[in-house]
């Protein structure tokens, strides 16, 4: 029977890190859970949750630390978060990163949902779906912070977490690492911020890396689950946008299925074709926008509109913002 749930197997390299302070071969960890001695070999390998949770449960045996997945957790890098990380690295504010987490969040791990949400002063990130165990939990939240300290700076700290699972035995350090307010026993998995500073412009950004690093997560992603509907006509029409309008038709053909089965399918995950085709396209426009060398002549061009005012019209509805004030610098027109 096919393992339902799989989280990308990077994470384990993090976990022979933590295991080495302890004087544990990791790789005989591993092989008793069925898995290759260096299963973070493979960047697109991926590992069952169930046989994942088997190595969890071993480690906290072999090191006797019930805390061992907050411990881990610290361990993680960017480059652990598979091309997931690299986008966030690239991002342009840490709200831009955060999103990136949850828009690929089934690379990272099909075992559990994540989602943004703005609430006014604050801005909060869940974490639902039970498959995903509480060891599995710590380490994520953990990393979670480590990379919006990578992003940001070495200090940055939430304004508050919550955690389901009950108090840890080093409830302390973490408290220490968080730098927050901690709750347990709480009916969500959440990380409260502050929207302000999420919305802070960061002093390193790298649009052009950020937008590469998200194809690599888009193309890893159609390959992970041909079956998905909405990946596949996300990278379909993400390619074929500087051919001009998206048209629904063509999508479905390319797909293989009728126009009435993709607007079933897409409406199953929530979304309508106009409602998909803006989001990419937004997207899309603000990650081009910071890149310097494309006008918005040019950007209007790649995103499939018929000229630049329509693009101008589309972008100030989603931004509030033409295409010239949202980028850095005065625009200067290039002529095709």
């Amino acid at each position: 029977m096919p393992h339902a749930f799989t989280t990308v197997a990077s994470f384990t390299e993090a976990l022979s890190r933590a295991l080495e302070k302890y004087q544990i071969d990791a790789g005989d960890l591993f092989e008793q859970a069925g898995l290759p001695r260096e299963p973070y070999r493979d960047p697109d390998a991926r590992i069952p949750v169930d046989l994942l949770e088997q190595v969890w449960q071993e480690a906290e045996r072999l090191t006797g630390n019930p805390c061992i997945g907050f411990e881990v957790g610290m361990e993680l890098k960017a480059s652990n978060f598979h091309a997931v990380g690299y986008a966030c690295l690239g991002s342009a504010s840490l709200r831009e990163a955060l999103e990136r987490m949850v828009r690929y969040q089934r690379l990272l791990s099909t075992a559990a949902d994540a989602a943004l949400e703005r609430l006014g002063e604050t801005t909060v990130f869940l974490v639902h779906g039970g498959k995903l165990t509480h060891r599995g939990l710590d380490a994520f939240f953990c990393a979670l912070l480590q990379i919006c300290r990578d992003v940001s700076h070495a200090d940055f700290a939430p304004l508050q977490v919550q955690m389901v699972r009950e108090v840890p035995t080093c409830a302390d350090q973490v408290a220490d690492f968080m730098k927050c307010e901690i709750t347990y026993g709480a009916d969500d998995n959440t990380i409260v911020f502050s929207s302000a500073t999420l919305d802070e412009p960061l002093p390193r950004t790298n649009p052009a890396m950020a937008l590469a690093s998200e194809q690599v997560a888009q193309q890893y992603l159609a390959r992970m689950d041909k079956s998905d509907t909405v990946s596949n006509a996300r990278r379909l029409l993400i390619s074929h946008l500087p051919d001009g309008e998206p048209s629904r038709r063509r999508l479905a053909e390319a797909l293989h299925m009728s126009e009435r089965t993709l607007a079933r399918r897409l409406s199953e995950a929530e979304y309508t074709f106009t409602a998909l085709v803006d989001e990419i396209r937004q997207h899309l426009a603000t990650d081009y926008l910071r890149q310097s060398h494309f006008s918005v002549t040019d950007v209007a061009f790649l995103l499939g509109f018929s000229d630049q005012s329509n693009f101008a019209r589309a972008f100030k509805r989603w931004t509030g913002k033409s295409p010239s004030d949202f980028r850095p610098g005065k625009e200067k027109t290039v002529s095709r």
